[in-house]
């Protein structure tokens, strides 16, 4: 398919190592994934150079999984996902001061029972807000059966975009955007948006996994479209080990007939490019 923009950023892709990679498995949906982590980066990027995509934020279960794709490819923006328990707030600080992390997030905490107003994450969104660091937030559900296989604490009610206002109120000047739009809260998150003008979202997996989650994000296109919200909304594919979620997620904005092709392309591209700030 011919992509729309000839440019796209994508907000939400994963890096791994050997240790961590838990591949090689097809997705449900018949997407393939790769049997190693260096089969995993080299068709990550080859998707890259085929649709375009200027940049992508990253990042994984550990920094050293961040830094092997950023030194692959400079089109990695480094992320730092926090798995619940983040690394001491000096060091933290320290690497966004160095560059190594350029996005708190992907916040994790709802797999592990906790909002992003839970105290523990005070001192990062301080340091985040001081050096105009973006905050992303997993918004909404997680894979089947969740509490049973990685996470005994994740409740889809801890998703819950409405959860996290008060950080909204207490940290004015923070850029935040919601993984997954809100997922089964997209009403919730679209209500935010409206009331915040500083918030936005990615669509993440909501584009690809499930017939059902993609429902919801019909559902919250239109409904950001008719609230007028549309210019917050931007790409993710949340590719997990499944790299070909690229493609799949791409071909998914390009076919909905509700959005112009402007709107496409600000979704594509033009939103991520405005929140970076990349000139």
């Amino acid at each position: 398919m011919t992509n729309v923009s000839s440019q796209i950023i994508d907000m939400h892709t994963h890096s791994y190592t050997e240790e961590d990679y838990w591949g090689g498995n097809t997705h449900p949906t018949g997407v393939e994934s790769p049997k190693s982590v260096e089969e995993h980066l080299e068709q990550t990027i080859k998707l890259m150079d085929k649709h375009g995509i200027e940049y992508a934020v990253v990042s994984g279960w550990s920094l050293e999984g961040v830094e092997k794709y950023v030194a692959a490819d400079s089109r990695f923006i480094p992320g730092y996902m926090d798995e619940g328990n983040p690394i001491p707030v000096e060091q933290f600080e320290d690497l966004v001061k160095s560059g190594k992390i350029k996005v708190f997030g992907e916040v994790s905490g709802v797999y592990f029972g906790k909002t992003l107003n839970d105290p523990m994450y005070a001192p990062y969104l301080e340091i985040c807000e001081k050096y105009n660091i973006p905050v992303a937030y997993h918004s909404g559900g997680a894979p089947p059966m969740a509490p049973f296989t990685c996470c005994p604490d994740f409740r889809i009610s801890i998703g819950d975009p409405l959860l996290i206002e008060d950080v909204l109120v207490k940290y004015p000047k923070l850029r935040i955007y919601l993984m997954h739009a809100g997922e089964v809260y997209f009403e919730q998150a679209v209500r935010m948006m409206s009331m915040y003008k500083s918030l936005y979202v990615d669509l993440g997996a909501i584009l690809w996994v499930d017939p059902l989650i993609k429902d919801y994000a019909i559902r919250f296109l239109k409904l950001a479209q008719t609230a007028g919200v549309l210019d917050r909304v931007m790409f993710g594919s949340d590719q997990m080990v499944w790299p070909g979620a690229i493609t799949r997620s791409i071909d998914f904005i390009n076919n909905l007939d509700f959005l112009s092709n402007e709107e496409k392309q600000m979704i594509l591209y033009g939103n991520a490019k405005q929140f970076l700030n990349l000139k």
